[in-house]
C-alpha cells in the first residue's frame, strides 16, 4: 500500500511512541511511552484520536515529513520550530497539509521533544498491548529502532477533516528555566543518613548530559550514606534511585523493571512531563510531596484524557 507520508529527515531521535506498554514486566520490558504524556494527549485529542494513538515523537527536532495525502496532524510540544513550505505553522494546534508538502521541525532553543499526531493514529506493529519503541530492549522493527531517512509511514483515517484547532495560551505548559520535583518519600529514605535528607531539599541540582529516556541524572552533592547493596525491586516511573557515585537517577519512560541500588522515593509522575523537556544544565530542586494530593491531581488528568477508558 501507498504511503500517506515518508520521512525525509528522522533528525537525532524520532521514534513511534503512545501511551506505554502495560504488560510485559514478567519479560523485563520497559514501558516506553511518550516521555512528554501531557503534550502527547493534547495532540491526540486536538484530532479527536483515541488518547492512546501512536505519534512521532521528535527529540531536539531536525525533522522533516513530506506528505503524499490530503491531511491534517496536529503539532504539540516544546524544542522545535514547525514549519510547512517554509511558511511557520507554530505549535500545539492543528496544521492542514497537501500532497508533495514538507513538515519541518527546526532546532529550537527551549525544550527537548516535539510530538505529531494523525488522525486515528499511525500504522504501526504492536508488542504486549503498545507501538512504543524502546531503543534499548532492541525489538524487532520500529519497536526497537529510531525512524529512519525514506521511512514510509501511513495513518488509519488520512482523509479526516476537521477544523483548525489550537490549545489556548492559558493551557500551554511554559518550559521553565528551572523546576521543582515533588517527591513523595519511600521505604528506603531513612537508610540515608540525616544530613543527606536534608541535602535532598536544602541542595541545588542540574540536569546532567548524560540523561536520557531511561532516566534523567542529576548533578549536585553527592549522597553517599545510604545503603550500598540491596536486592532488586521494582521501579516505577519517576522512582529516585541514588547511585554507587552518589547521583540520584529520576527514571523516566524507559526504565528498567526493577533496580538495585537504595531509592529516596518517587517524583511526582505528572511532573516528568516538564522534567522531559528539561535540557541539561536545567536547575532542579526536590520539594516535599503529599501523596493524596498528587493521586487526586493524576485522577483529574486520568479523567480529563480518558486515559481509564483507554486502558
Amino acid at each position: 500500500m501507498s504511503p500517506h507520508g515518508v520521512v525525509d529527515r528522522p533528525g537525532p531521535f524520532c521514534t513511534i511512541q503512545d501511551f506505554g506498554r502495560r504488560t510485559g514486566r514478567r519479560a523485563g520490558l520497559a514501558p516506553g511511552g511518550a516521555m512528554d504524556q501531557r503534550a502527547y494527549l493534547w495532540a491526540n485529542r486536538l484530532l479527536g484520536n483515541e488518547p492512546a494513538a501512536p505519534a512521532l515523537e521528535v527529540t531536539l527536532g531536525g525533522f522533516a515529513l513530506r506528505f503524499a495525502v490530503d491531511t491534517v496532524v496536529a503539532i504539540t510540544g516544546e524544542g522545535c520550530a514547525a514549519t510547512l513550505d517554509g511558511v511557520e505553522t507554530g505549535t500545539w494546534r492543528t496544521v492542514r497539509a497537501q500532497p508533495g508538502q514538507l513538515l519541518r521541525l527546526g532546532y529550537g532553543s527551549t525544550g527537548m521533544r516535539t510530538y505529531v499526531a494523525f488522525p486515528g493514529g499511525l500504522e504501526a506493529t504492536t508488542a504486549f498491548g503498545s507501538a512504543s519503541a524502546v531503543v534499548r530492549d532492541g525489538m524487532p522493527g520500529l519497536l526497537g529502532r529510531c525512524l529512519r531517512p525514506g521511512e514510509p509511514l501511513r495513518w488509519h483515517a488520512p482523509d479526516y477533516r476537521c477544523p483548525v484547532r489550537r490549545l489556548p495560551d492559558e493551557l500551554i505548559p511554559p518550559v521553565p528555566d528551572s523546576l521543582s520535583l515533588p517527591l513523595v518519600t519511600g521505604y528506603e529514605w531513612l537508610d540515608f543518613a540525616a544530613a543527606d535528607r536534608r541535602r535532598v531539599f536544602d541542595a541545588g541540582w542540574t540536569v546532567d548530559p548524560a540523561s536520557d529516556r531511561t532516566a534523567t541524572r542529576l548533578a549536585g552533592p553527592a549522597l553517599n550514606t545510604g545503603p550500598r547493596v540491596l536486592d532488586s525491586t521494582p521501579l516505577v516511573d519517576g522512582t529516585v534511585q541514588v547511585t554507587g557515585d552518589g547521583s540520584p537517577l529520576v527514571f523516566m519512560r524507559d526504565r528498567p523493571t526493577i533496580g538495585g541500588y537504595a531509592k529516596l522515593g518517587s517524583v511526582d509522575p505528572i511532573a516528568l512531563d516538564t522534567l522531559a523537556q528539561a535540557r541539561p544544565g536545567t536547575a532542579v530542586r526536590f520539594v516535599r510531596a503529599e501523596p493524596q494530593a498528587l493521586r487526586s491531581a493524576l485522577a483529574r488528568r486520568e479523567s480529563f484524557f480518558g486515559i481509564g477508558q483507554a486502558h
